[in-house]
């Protein structure tokens, strides 16, 4: 299947991707269990749907008693995951993803605003974020990790927002007519709420614009010479040590060929949609209410009756 992806730096200082990427349309089935659970395998904005992917595979989200603001997934120990996002509009829309409080476009602190780095959409499109995007082409997938080892801590930038990931879509704004250069510079001064020529200076004084073989996201220099120069086996470096008290991170996974190119694109004064996700290991999950899909000892408690099949072995 032929793919077509766009990387994009907006007028308006959003050093915006756009990853465009042919797929089916994400579909919200909502679930009800006998003991008053309810999960979702897509969350709905008005703009957006998102999936969360776990191997490749669609996860349940929970919703816990009484929250209903966030949706709650499984976090299973040195896997990768990545979130599937679906334009459902027949407009362009840019989407802003924060993970553990980082943008995952630079991986610097993001503040939730529209002059951050995000990726757009084409009008029906379906894009997969698979990890922090390191250059042009390529990503270091997303993976569950213990928080200690999460890429935030290890760049020194953990934060109250870990486990958490955020997704806002904002809306384009167009102008109503262009007028050459002039009016460019115009714009570029009225998005960010300053004069045009500082604005213009900002943009060509930082235009460390990403290259195809440069990584942009903060850390990543420091994470490449860390691994270099301790080499651990994939599953210890990602994974760590197992930990019953352990709460989750996402860490600094593989790279991943994950090719993008600019574009121009204006965001909206504010979001259309922010939708809210908060990921833990299963103990956690319970502590919390939430009864996870396919737990065993409540399968038992229930006691239901079925029917025979062939033994595997």
């Amino acid at each position: 299947m032929h793919t077509h992806r766009n990387l994009i730096r907006s007028l308006a200082a959003c050093a915006a991707l756009a990853l465009m990427l042919s797929a089916a349309p994400a579909r919200a089935t909502r679930y009800d269990d006998s003991d008053g659970s309810r999960w979702d395998r897509a969350a709905n904005g008005h703009l957006v749907d998102v999936q969360v992917l776990v191997e490749g595979r669609s996860a349940p989200l929970y919703f816990a008693p009484g929250r209903w603001d966030r949706r709650y997934f499984q976090a299973l120990r040195g896997r990768n995951y990545a979130l599937r996002v679906h334009n459902r509009t027949g407009q362009r829309v840019g989407v802003l993803i924060s993970v553990d409080g980082l943008n995952v476009v630079n991986g610097e602190r993001s503040s939730l605003r529209r002059n951050e780095s995000m990726y757009v959409l084409d009008p029906w499109e379906t894009a997969t974020i698979r990890g922090w995007r390191t250059s042009l082409e390529q990503v270091r997938q997303f993976v569950f990790v213990d928080e200690e080892r999460s890429y935030a801590e290890r760049t020194g930038q953990a934060n109250g927002d870990m486990g958490w990931i955020r997704v806002l879509a904002f809306e384009e704004r167009r102008p109503v007519a262009w007028f050459g250069q002039p009016e460019v510079r115009r714009l570029l001064g009225d998005a960010r709420g300053g004069r045009a020529d500082d604005g213009l200076r900002e943009r060509e004084s930082r235009d460390a614009s990403p290259r195809a073989n440069e990584a942009p996201v903060v850390g990543a220099e420091r994470m490449q010479k860390e691994e270099a120069s301790a080499p651990r086996s994939a599953e210890k470096s990602l994974a760590g040590a197992a930990r019953a008290d352990a709460y989750a991170g996402t860490g600094w996974g593989e790279r991943r060929q994950d090719p993008v190119r600019e574009t121009v694109f204006v965001a909206a004064s504010s979001p259309a949609d922010h939708l809210v996700f908060r990921y833990e290991y299963a103990a956690s999950l319970r502590a919390l209410g939430i009864a996870l899909d396919g737990d065993r000892l409540r399968d038992r408690e229930r006691g239901e009756l079925g029917f025979a099949k062939p033994p595997k072995w």
